[in-house]
């Protein structure tokens, strides 16, 4: 039994309970009718969110996922036009897929919802796990950890609160005042809270946070239960309808995605792909043995990515797995020190005499993850040669100026041309690849420092890495020390390519820190670069970040991560 185990059990009448608290799930007179009865009609839905364009419900309690796939039915039948639903839910003790899948089972005007769900259901990790449901316009970050952790690390605020933990009685710990206070801290002018219980120390917490408590009846056989109201008024603030984008690598077409997915469409500038042109990628974290914050972030862009990969382009997605080589006799002590990790579930990773396994990562072809996910967004093909901050944002190309209110600068060596490079101290790395058109003898995709990516009609290896060279041009040089790197490691491979390879070379941004770059640079202008050789992994969800960031909802990013990437540390250098 771990400590994250809600050790689950199923009782005589069809029910889960969990033994860790001693308690029910939901109501066992009927769940669903209780959900809507004390936390939908309880926050005033559908009618508070009238007219949002954007919306935010947290939940403290995800459980089996009721509340939220019955919101999420809600939502997808009464949603605001071009409204967008955000949800922030909190599980320490996350139950398996299939006892979800069986209570939920119990409700199938769900079904459509809870099988959605289901198909997304988390694996057994911690971390901010990332759900993105584009047919209904929902976002759902499932904090899989402590209540105050995840309410520390979520930037942010909720215009409705679902507090559905287990009895205060049998989980004080979810109901204490500093989590009700932390709570109010994360609720938006005039929000509204909802929850089963009326426990005494329960309503003195919220009014202390701040809140004005109703007692209202209760469901089933309880006799009340609390509505509550913070102070203030719901903002309603501007949205922006000018968007663009300039780059259309994988940074850039993450950034088009999300856009998408909240509603906004966004002109991408773009003269030809970099490194996101390659026939073959990996996508890989970044691997601390010392774990921390950077690992998590890592560990939350793999998982988001891979699912997002196969959901909006298995087209594009080669093999499933990468084995990460060792390269002496430390990395096994390494690798296992990784592989325990909490961020990654534990199926995810597993050592063995060649290295690490790792089974959530993938291989891909970039072009076509790019072109999915930047879809049908309208393309300027024009070097842009200036961007211009003020009231709105002008960006200025060779022949002539683009008015936007929102400008996101994603673009891969074209950034070094631009303002941002310098106050960024980026830098340039080459790297030059190989393919070969020949049957691949080895069907495993692998790293080393270099990389092998099979493909149905040859292979992918290299990659160079020289720093401060923005030359694309293809040299006899690096592919022989391509060619080297594959003979240490894979001499029969290396043979075949030795009668020959197309060379493709392309310029990668870094930063000093070696960490990407997301933020707003100036007034409406926002910028995402140094993902280094990471793109196909981080891309994605740094995508969504940014997004969500210059769109004022909350980020998918927990705060530490944030903090880590903004543009201004280098600074306060």
């Amino acid at each position: 039994m771990t400590q994250s185990d809600p050790q689950l059990y199923f009782a005589e009448d069809g029910n889960p309970r969990s033994a860790r608290f001693d308690d029910i799930y939901y109501s066992l007179q009927d769940g669903l009718s209780e959900t809507r009865a004390v936390f939908l009609t309880g926050c005033g839905l559908p009618e508070h969110w009238s007219g949002c364009r954007h919306f935010t419900v947290a939940e403290l309690g995800f459980g089996t996922g009721l509340n939220i796939a019955a919101l999420m039915q809600m939502w997808a039948q009464n949603h605001p036009a071009n409204g967008h639903l955000h949800i922030f839910s909190v599980e320490a003790y996350l139950m398996p897929a299939q006892a979800a899948a069986k209570a939920l089972s119990s409700w199938p005007e769900l079904a459509h919802y809870a099988e959605a769900i289901i198909a997304r259901w988390p694996p057994h990790r911690r971390g901010f796990h990332v759900m993105t449901f584009p047919e209904w316009g929902v976002t759902l970050t499932l904090a899989l950890m402590d209540v105050r952790e995840a309410l520390t690390q979520w930037d942010g605020q909720a215009d409705a609160w679902f507090l559905d933990g287990f009895s205060p009685a049998q989980n004080p710990d979810m109901w204490a005042e500093d989590v009700l206070a932390a709570v109010a801290a994360k609720t938006a002018p005039g929000g509204r809270l909802a929850t089963f219980t009326v426990a005494g120390f329960v309503r003195r917490g919220l009014q202390a946070a701040g809140f004005e408590i109703f007692k209202r009846p209760g469901f089933g056989r309880k006799r009340e239960r609390l509505e509550a109201v913070f102070a203030g008024e719901r903002d309603s603030p501007a949205t922006p309808e000018r968007l663009a984008v300039i780059g259309g690598g994988i940074a850039g077409a993450s950034i088009v995605h999300a856009l998408r997915h909240y509603g906004y469409r966004a002109t991408v500038f773009d003269i030809g792909p970099q490194a996101s042109g390659n026939p073959a990628g990996l996508v890989t974290p970044r691997l601390d043995a010392g774990g921390g914050v950077i690992s998590a972030l890592f560990a939350d862009a793999l998982y988001f990515a891979a699912d997002l990969y196969a959901r909006l382009c298995p087209h594009a997605v080669l093999n499933a797995g990468v084995l990460q080589r060792a390269s002496d006799d430390r990395d096994g002590a390494r690798f296992a020190r990784i592989a325990a990790q909490p961020d990654f579930a534990p199926d995810d990773m597993s050592v063995d005499g060649e290295g690490l396994r790792m089974a959530r990562a993938l291989s891909v072809r970039p072009p076509e993850g790019v072109a999915a996910l930047r879809g049908d967004a309208p393309v300027i093909a024009e070097k842009v040669i200036g961007v211009e901050a003020g009231r709105t944002v002008r960006i200025v190309t060779e022949t002539g100026a683009h008015v936007f209110d929102r400008v996101f600068i994603a673009c891969g060596d074209g950034i070094f041309d631009l303002p941002p490079s310098a106050a960024l101290d980026l830098r340039p790395v080459r790297g030059q690849i190989e393919r070969v058109e020949a049957s691949p003898p080895d069907a495993q995709a692998q790293a080393w420092g270099g990389y092998y990516v099979p493909l149905p009609d040859g292979f992918v290896f290299g990659s160079t890495h020289i720093r401060g060279d923005r030359g694309a041009d293809a040299r006899e040089s690096d592919r022989t020390h391509n060619l080297d790197t594959l003979r240490a490691v894979l001499p029969k491979t290396a043979e075949l390519a030795e009668a020959g390879t197309q060379s493709r070379a392309a310029v990668r941004v870094t930063t000093k820190d070696h960490l990407p770059v997301m933020g707003e640079m100036a007034s409406g202008v926002h910028v995402l670069t140094g993902l280094g050789a990471r793109g196909l992994c981080l891309g994605p969800l740094l995508g969504l970040a940014l997004a969500s960031s210059a769109l004022g909802v909350p980020s998918p990013l927990t705060v530490a991560a944030k903090h880590r990437l903004r543009p201004n540390r280098f600074s306060a250098d």
